[in-house]
């Protein structure tokens, strides 16, 4: 019985992209939107040491134990991911779960913190801000780890060097994976750069060359682009509203 379930464990990872790309892979924005863009820049690298510098705010998300995908804290009870993301809990944060720092299946240091509730930006932009509990130690997150640094609003220039960082779905599962990049344009709310990600890599923060938080990752067009959320001033006004 034990083989078996292990057995059925591995088939369900394996096959995480595939439930991702349902529920997770439309944005709200476009029909030609895409969670698996790999791009000629694929340079994807591991990070093994995810408790370290600003790794540590970086949540692998589990949705009902189905889906899969990538957060950020960002204050003592928040985290952001993406609109499509807390969408697919169909109205139910408590099966959504975030596991800062997480190395590997159940190899989770700073533990797991269920949501309790979230808000969706209201001009559209594909980004959510979720308030979670604490963990089985009695922490909050932001007592657990460090949270990003958010970057003034003047970040995110045309050639600007990013990274974005999460929990892609094709890699080892709750494995956390870095891919470089530049970016190619940030206007408004939006910016695209033309680095790789795949499904489970909604929700990932943008971090500049200085590794504070400028956007989120969302999804991108295939042979093209990837795109994300820009925290530009009304962006970041939504955030420090909802902060906890």
């Amino acid at each position: 019985m034990k083989k078996f379930k292990s057995y059925i464990f591995g088939l369900i990872a394996i096959l995480l992209v595939g439930l991702v790309a349902s529920p997770l892979e439309v944005n709200a924005k476009t029909d030609d939107v895409s969670s698996k863009v790999i791009l000629p820049k694929n340079d994807r690298v591991q990070i093994t040491d995810t408790t370290s510098g600003h790794y540590q705010s970086i949540a692998f998300a589990d949705i009902d134990e189905s889906s899969i995908a990538s957060g950020v804290v960002i204050g003592e009870n928040t985290v952001l991911t993406n609109k499509h993301v807390v969408n697919a809990t169909n109205g139910n944060p408590s099966v959504l779960k975030f596991s800062p720092g997480a190395n590997g299946s159940d190899n989770y240091p700073a533990g797991t913190f269920t949501a309790t509730d979230f808000k969706t930006a209201p001009g559209g932009e594909d980004l959510a801000l979720v308030h979670v509990g604490k963990n089985s130690d009695g922490q909050s997150i932001g007592e657990a780890v460090q949270p990003a640094t958010i970057a003034d609003t003047s970040s995110g220039q045309e050639g600007d060097d990013i990274t974005v960082t999460g929990y892609p779905g094709d890699k080892p599962y709750a494995t956390l994976w870095e891919s470089k990049g530049n970016v190619l344009s940030a206007s408004g709310n939006d910016i695209t750069y033309d680095l790789s990600t795949y499904g489970g890599n909604s929700g990932s923060p943008i971090f500049n060359s200085n590794k504070e938080l400028i956007g989120l990752h969302f999804g991108g067009v295939p042979d093209s682009h990837n795109s994300g959320v820009l925290f530009n001033s009304s962006v970041q006004d939504f955030i420090n509203n909802n902060l906890q």
